[in-house]
Protein backbone atom coordinates (compact mmCIF):
# COMPACT_ATOMS: atom_id res chain seq x y z
CA UNK A 1 0.00 0.00 0.00
CA UNK A 2 1.35 3.40 -1.03
CA UNK A 3 1.80 6.10 1.67
CA UNK A 4 2.62 9.78 1.48
CA UNK A 5 4.85 11.80 3.81
CA UNK A 6 5.34 15.53 3.17
CA UNK A 7 3.55 15.14 -0.15
CA UNK A 8 5.95 12.47 -1.42
CA UNK A 9 5.03 8.90 -2.26
CA UNK A 10 6.97 6.31 -0.27
CA UNK A 11 7.21 2.61 -1.08
CA UNK A 12 6.82 -0.40 1.18
CA UNK A 13 10.57 -0.69 1.83
CA UNK A 14 10.63 2.81 3.23
CA UNK A 15 7.49 2.13 5.27
CA UNK A 16 9.17 -0.90 6.78
CA UNK A 17 12.32 1.11 7.48
CA UNK A 18 10.38 3.87 9.23
CA UNK A 19 8.41 1.35 11.25
CA UNK A 20 11.66 -0.28 12.42
CA UNK A 21 13.08 3.15 13.29
CA UNK A 22 9.95 3.96 15.34
CA UNK A 23 10.16 0.66 17.20
CA UNK A 24 13.82 1.34 17.96
CA UNK A 25 13.10 4.83 19.29
CA UNK A 26 10.37 3.48 21.56
CA UNK A 27 12.72 0.78 22.82
CA UNK A 28 15.32 3.45 23.62
CA UNK A 29 12.76 5.78 25.24
CA UNK A 30 14.18 5.10 28.71
CA UNK A 31 17.54 6.56 27.65
CA UNK A 32 16.33 9.22 25.23
CA UNK A 33 13.95 10.98 27.61
CA UNK A 34 16.49 11.76 30.39
CA UNK A 35 18.95 12.98 27.75
CA UNK A 36 16.39 15.25 26.08
CA UNK A 37 15.02 16.55 29.39
CA UNK A 38 18.60 17.34 30.46
CA UNK A 39 19.16 19.29 27.25
CA UNK A 40 15.99 21.27 27.80
CA UNK A 41 16.84 22.08 31.43
CA UNK A 42 20.29 23.26 30.30
CA UNK A 43 18.59 25.91 28.14
CA UNK A 44 17.83 27.83 31.35
CA UNK A 45 15.44 30.77 31.13
CA UNK A 46 11.83 29.84 31.77
CA UNK A 47 12.74 26.15 31.79
CA UNK A 48 14.68 26.62 35.03
CA UNK A 49 11.41 26.74 36.94
CA UNK A 50 9.64 23.88 35.12
CA UNK A 51 9.00 20.73 37.12
CA UNK A 52 11.21 17.87 35.85
CA UNK A 53 8.39 15.34 36.12
CA UNK A 54 6.22 17.57 33.92
CA UNK A 55 9.01 17.76 31.34
CA UNK A 56 9.34 13.97 31.29
CA UNK A 57 5.61 13.57 30.69
CA UNK A 58 5.48 16.15 27.90
CA UNK A 59 8.64 14.90 26.20
CA UNK A 60 7.32 11.35 26.38
CA UNK A 61 4.03 12.45 24.81
CA UNK A 62 5.86 14.18 21.95
CA UNK A 63 8.13 11.15 21.41
CA UNK A 64 5.07 8.88 21.10
CA UNK A 65 3.45 11.25 18.58
CA UNK A 66 6.73 11.43 16.62
CA UNK A 67 6.91 7.62 16.42
CA UNK A 68 3.26 7.43 15.34
CA UNK A 69 4.13 9.63 12.34
CA UNK A 70 7.14 7.47 11.49
CA UNK A 71 5.20 4.24 11.82
CA UNK A 72 1.73 5.17 10.51
CA UNK A 73 2.05 8.60 8.91
CA UNK A 74 -0.58 9.84 11.38
CA UNK A 75 -0.16 13.50 12.41
CA UNK A 76 -3.30 13.68 14.59
CA UNK A 77 -1.54 12.98 17.90
CA UNK A 78 1.15 15.52 17.10
CA UNK A 79 -1.39 18.26 16.29
CA UNK A 80 -3.24 17.56 19.53
CA UNK A 81 0.06 17.76 21.41
CA UNK A 82 1.00 21.05 19.71
CA UNK A 83 -2.35 22.57 20.73
CA UNK A 84 -1.78 21.42 24.30
CA UNK A 85 1.84 22.57 24.61
CA UNK A 86 1.23 25.97 22.99
CA UNK A 87 -1.62 26.65 25.40
CA UNK A 88 0.39 25.48 28.41
CA UNK A 89 3.62 27.28 27.63
CA UNK A 90 2.00 30.56 26.62
CA UNK A 91 0.00 30.55 29.87
CA UNK A 92 3.30 29.99 31.74
CA UNK A 93 4.86 33.01 30.05
CA UNK A 94 7.20 31.16 27.67
CA UNK A 95 8.27 32.97 24.55
CA UNK A 96 7.87 31.14 21.22
CA UNK A 97 11.63 30.99 20.68
CA UNK A 98 12.08 29.27 24.07
CA UNK A 99 9.55 26.60 23.13
CA UNK A 100 11.12 26.11 19.71
CA UNK A 101 14.62 25.63 21.17
CA UNK A 102 13.36 22.63 23.15
CA UNK A 103 12.40 20.90 19.91
CA UNK A 104 15.60 21.86 18.12
CA UNK A 105 17.41 20.03 20.91
CA UNK A 106 15.24 16.97 20.16
CA UNK A 107 16.88 16.68 16.74
CA UNK A 108 20.34 16.50 18.30
CA UNK A 109 19.21 13.73 20.65
CA UNK A 110 17.43 11.73 17.95
CA UNK A 111 20.41 12.04 15.61
CA UNK A 112 22.68 10.21 18.04
CA UNK A 113 20.03 7.52 18.53
CA UNK A 114 19.58 6.88 14.80
CA UNK A 115 23.33 6.67 14.25
CA UNK A 116 23.43 4.05 17.00
CA UNK A 117 20.55 2.21 15.33
CA UNK A 118 22.30 2.05 11.96
CA UNK A 119 26.07 1.97 12.32
CA UNK A 120 26.55 2.04 8.55
CA UNK A 121 24.68 5.39 8.55
CA UNK A 122 22.99 4.53 5.24
CA UNK A 123 19.46 4.24 6.60
CA UNK A 124 20.14 6.69 9.43
CA UNK A 125 20.64 9.56 6.97
CA UNK A 126 17.28 8.92 5.31
CA UNK A 127 15.45 8.58 8.63
CA UNK A 128 17.12 11.74 9.89
CA UNK A 129 15.85 13.61 6.83
CA UNK A 130 12.37 12.33 7.58
CA UNK A 131 12.75 13.32 11.23
CA UNK A 132 13.92 16.76 10.12
CA UNK A 133 10.80 17.23 7.99
CA UNK A 134 8.59 16.13 10.87
CA UNK A 135 10.38 18.53 13.20
CA UNK A 136 10.00 21.43 10.73
CA UNK A 137 6.28 20.66 10.44
CA UNK A 138 6.12 20.62 14.23
CA UNK A 139 7.86 23.97 14.58
CA UNK A 140 5.68 25.54 11.88
CA UNK A 141 2.42 24.34 13.43
CA UNK A 142 3.72 25.24 16.87
CA UNK A 143 4.41 28.76 15.63
CA UNK A 144 0.92 29.02 14.11
CA UNK A 145 -0.73 27.70 17.27
CA UNK A 146 1.37 29.96 19.47
CA UNK A 147 0.51 33.05 17.45
CA UNK A 148 -3.17 32.11 17.47
CA UNK A 149 -2.97 31.71 21.22
CA UNK A 150 -1.23 35.06 21.44
CA UNK A 151 -3.98 36.71 19.39
CA UNK A 152 -6.58 35.20 21.72
CA UNK A 153 -4.66 36.50 24.75
CA UNK A 154 -4.42 39.96 23.21
CA UNK A 155 -8.15 39.91 22.47
CA UNK A 156 -8.81 38.87 26.07
CA UNK A 157 -6.53 41.62 27.37
CA UNK A 158 -8.31 44.18 25.19
CA UNK A 159 -11.67 42.95 26.50
CA UNK A 160 -10.43 43.17 30.09
CA UNK A 161 -9.00 46.65 29.52
CA UNK A 162 -12.29 47.78 28.01
CA UNK A 163 -14.18 46.43 31.03
CA UNK A 164 -11.73 48.17 33.38
CA UNK A 165 -12.14 51.42 31.46
CA UNK A 166 -15.91 51.15 31.67
CA UNK A 167 -15.63 50.53 35.41
CA UNK A 168 -13.18 53.43 35.87
CA UNK A 169 -15.50 55.69 33.87
CA UNK A 170 -18.40 54.62 36.07
CA UNK A 171 -16.39 55.27 39.24
CA UNK A 172 -15.39 58.71 37.97
CA UNK A 173 -18.96 59.82 37.28
CA UNK A 174 -20.94 58.08 40.05
CA UNK A 175 -21.40 58.72 43.74
CA UNK A 176 -20.19 55.66 45.65
CA UNK A 177 -22.81 55.83 48.41
CA UNK A 178 -26.02 56.34 46.42
CA UNK A 179 -25.13 55.06 42.96
CA UNK A 180 -26.37 58.34 41.47
CA UNK A 181 -24.20 60.35 39.13
CA UNK A 182 -21.90 62.78 40.94
CA UNK A 183 -21.73 66.56 40.96
CA UNK A 184 -18.90 66.81 38.43
CA UNK A 185 -20.86 64.74 35.94
CA UNK A 186 -23.95 66.87 36.67
CA UNK A 187 -22.15 69.98 35.40
CA UNK A 188 -20.84 68.08 32.38
CA UNK A 189 -24.23 66.58 31.51
CA UNK A 190 -26.09 69.84 32.02
CA UNK A 191 -23.70 71.61 29.65
CA UNK A 192 -24.31 68.95 27.02
CA UNK A 193 -28.11 68.98 27.43
CA UNK A 194 -28.22 72.78 27.40
CA UNK A 195 -26.26 72.88 24.13
CA UNK A 196 -28.60 70.27 22.64
CA UNK A 197 -31.64 72.23 23.83
CA UNK A 198 -30.42 75.40 22.14
CA UNK A 199 -29.39 73.73 18.91
CA UNK A 200 -32.61 71.80 18.35
CA UNK A 201 -34.89 74.24 20.19
CA UNK A 202 -36.06 71.55 22.60
CA UNK A 203 -37.34 72.07 26.16
CA UNK A 204 -35.09 71.37 29.15
CA UNK A 205 -35.73 71.58 32.90
CA UNK A 206 -33.79 70.79 36.06
CA UNK A 207 -34.91 70.11 39.65
CA UNK A 208 -32.77 70.43 42.75
CA UNK A 209 -34.10 68.49 45.76
CA UNK A 210 -33.04 68.77 49.38
CA UNK A 211 -34.04 66.40 52.20
CA UNK A 212 -35.82 68.42 54.88
CA UNK A 213 -34.26 68.45 58.37
CA UNK A 214 -31.66 65.88 57.36
CA UNK A 215 -29.22 67.13 60.00
CA UNK A 216 -31.75 66.26 62.69
CA UNK A 217 -32.03 62.72 61.29
CA UNK A 218 -28.25 62.37 61.46
CA UNK A 219 -28.06 63.79 64.97
CA UNK A 220 -30.86 61.59 66.26
CA UNK A 221 -30.14 58.26 64.56
CA UNK A 222 -26.47 58.54 63.58
CA UNK A 223 -24.59 58.95 60.33
CA UNK A 224 -24.93 55.31 59.26
CA UNK A 225 -28.70 55.64 59.47
CA UNK A 226 -28.39 58.91 57.56
CA UNK A 227 -26.40 57.15 54.83
CA UNK A 228 -29.13 54.51 54.52
CA UNK A 229 -31.69 57.28 54.28
CA UNK A 230 -29.74 58.90 51.44
CA UNK A 231 -29.64 55.57 49.59
CA UNK A 232 -33.39 55.10 50.04
CA UNK A 233 -34.16 58.58 48.72
CA UNK A 234 -31.76 58.05 45.78
CA UNK A 235 -33.48 54.76 44.90
CA UNK A 236 -36.89 56.46 44.99
CA UNK A 237 -35.65 59.24 42.71
CA UNK A 238 -34.12 56.83 40.19
CA UNK A 239 -37.30 54.73 40.08
CA UNK A 240 -39.51 57.80 39.65
CA UNK A 241 -37.94 59.41 36.59
CA UNK A 242 -38.03 58.51 32.91
CA UNK A 243 -35.33 56.64 31.02
CA UNK A 244 -34.06 59.84 29.40
CA UNK A 245 -33.77 61.67 32.74
CA UNK A 246 -30.70 61.56 34.98
CA UNK A 247 -30.39 61.71 38.77
CA UNK A 248 -27.33 63.21 40.46
CA UNK A 249 -26.15 63.56 44.03
CA UNK A 250 -25.54 67.28 44.00
CA UNK A 251 -23.95 67.45 47.43
CA UNK A 252 -24.64 66.33 51.01
CA UNK A 253 -28.41 65.70 51.18
CA UNK A 254 -29.09 67.48 47.87
CA UNK A 255 -30.02 65.72 44.62
CA UNK A 256 -30.39 67.15 41.12
CA UNK A 257 -32.44 65.79 38.23
CA UNK A 258 -31.97 66.79 34.58
CA UNK A 259 -35.20 66.49 32.60
CA UNK A 260 -34.59 66.69 28.83
CA UNK A 261 -37.66 67.24 26.64
CA UNK A 262 -39.59 68.59 29.65
CA UNK A 263 -41.30 71.95 29.80
CA UNK A 264 -41.71 73.64 33.17
CA UNK A 265 -45.23 72.28 33.69
CA UNK A 266 -44.08 68.72 32.95
CA UNK A 267 -41.09 69.15 35.25
CA UNK A 268 -43.43 70.33 37.99
CA UNK A 269 -45.64 67.23 37.61
CA UNK A 270 -42.60 64.92 37.85
CA UNK A 271 -41.12 66.76 40.84
CA UNK A 272 -44.45 66.89 42.66
CA UNK A 273 -44.96 63.16 42.12
CA UNK A 274 -41.53 62.48 43.64
CA UNK A 275 -42.22 64.81 46.58
CA UNK A 276 -45.49 63.06 47.36
CA UNK A 277 -44.01 59.58 46.98
CA UNK A 278 -41.27 60.35 49.49
CA UNK A 279 -43.51 62.15 51.98
CA UNK A 280 -46.01 59.25 51.95
CA UNK A 281 -43.37 56.52 52.32
CA UNK A 282 -42.38 54.76 55.52
CA UNK A 283 -38.64 54.25 55.33
CA UNK A 284 -37.72 51.10 57.27
CA UNK A 285 -34.04 51.01 58.14
CA UNK A 286 -32.81 48.39 60.62
CA UNK A 287 -36.33 48.02 62.00
CA UNK A 288 -36.78 51.78 62.50
CA UNK A 289 -39.58 53.39 60.53
CA UNK A 290 -39.35 57.06 59.77
CA UNK A 291 -41.05 59.51 57.46
CA UNK A 292 -39.23 62.36 55.83
CA UNK A 293 -40.04 65.10 53.34
CA UNK A 294 -38.12 66.83 50.60
CA UNK A 295 -38.27 70.25 49.02
CA UNK A 296 -37.47 71.05 45.41
CA UNK A 297 -36.65 73.97 43.15
CA UNK A 298 -37.29 73.89 39.40
CA UNK A 299 -35.76 75.96 36.64
CA UNK A 300 -36.09 75.58 32.89
CA UNK A 301 -34.32 76.74 29.75
CA UNK A 302 -36.31 79.93 29.19
CA UNK A 303 -34.02 81.71 26.71
CA UNK A 304 -31.18 81.14 24.26
CA UNK A 305 -28.79 83.14 26.41
CA UNK A 306 -29.29 81.25 29.67
CA UNK A 307 -26.18 79.52 31.00
CA UNK A 308 -25.90 76.38 33.09
CA UNK A 309 -24.74 78.56 35.97
CA UNK A 310 -27.97 80.59 35.67
CA UNK A 311 -30.05 77.42 35.51
CA UNK A 312 -28.49 76.05 38.69
CA UNK A 313 -28.45 79.35 40.59
CA UNK A 314 -32.12 80.07 39.93
CA UNK A 315 -33.15 76.49 40.72
CA UNK A 316 -31.32 76.98 44.03
CA UNK A 317 -33.29 80.18 44.63
CA UNK A 318 -36.52 78.28 44.06
CA UNK A 319 -35.35 75.57 46.49
CA UNK A 320 -34.52 78.12 49.18
CA UNK A 321 -37.96 79.67 48.67
CA UNK A 322 -39.54 76.25 49.29
CA UNK A 323 -37.52 75.95 52.49
CA UNK A 324 -38.60 79.41 53.67
CA UNK A 325 -42.26 78.59 53.03
CA UNK A 326 -42.23 75.63 55.38
CA UNK A 327 -40.55 72.85 53.38
CA UNK A 328 -42.18 69.82 51.72
CA UNK A 329 -42.86 71.99 48.67
CA UNK A 330 -41.93 72.20 45.00
CA UNK A 331 -41.21 75.71 43.75
CA UNK A 332 -40.76 76.85 40.16
CA UNK A 333 -38.47 79.76 39.35
CA UNK A 334 -40.05 82.18 36.91
CA UNK A 335 -39.44 85.92 36.74
CA UNK A 336 -38.37 85.84 40.34
CA UNK A 337 -39.54 83.01 42.57
CA UNK A 338 -43.07 81.60 42.45
CA UNK A 339 -44.33 78.72 44.58
CA UNK A 340 -46.48 76.16 42.76
CA UNK A 341 -46.90 73.45 45.38
CA UNK A 342 -47.72 73.29 49.04
CA UNK A 343 -48.11 70.40 51.47
CA UNK A 344 -51.82 70.11 50.67
CA UNK A 345 -51.15 70.15 46.96
CA UNK A 346 -52.68 73.59 46.36
CA UNK A 347 -50.77 76.34 44.71
CA UNK A 348 -49.21 78.77 47.12
CA UNK A 349 -49.31 82.48 46.76
CA UNK A 350 -46.55 84.05 44.72
CA UNK A 351 -43.54 85.13 46.68
CA UNK A 352 -42.78 88.74 45.94
CA UNK A 353 -39.62 89.38 44.03
CA UNK A 354 -37.05 91.14 46.18
CA UNK A 355 -35.67 94.36 44.78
Amino acid sequence: MERFVNGKSINNDVVTLQKEAAEFILSEKGELLPTWVGCIKSLGGSYSGVDTAELFDLCGEFLDAFCEILEKGNFLSLRMFIKKISSLRSSQGFGLSEVQRAYYSFYDVIKIAFEKWDARRENAVFILETAHHILMDTLFELSEAYHQRLIEKIDNYIGEIQQINVRLKELSIKDELTGCYNQRYFYESLGFELARSRRYKRPLSIVIFDIDHFKKVNDRFGHLFGDDMLKNVADTLKKSVRYCDAVFRYGGEEFAVILPESKKQEAFVIAERIRKKISDADFDIDGKKIRITISGGINWCSSKTITKENLIADADKALYSAKRQGRNKIVLYENGVHALSAVNGKAAKPEKKRR
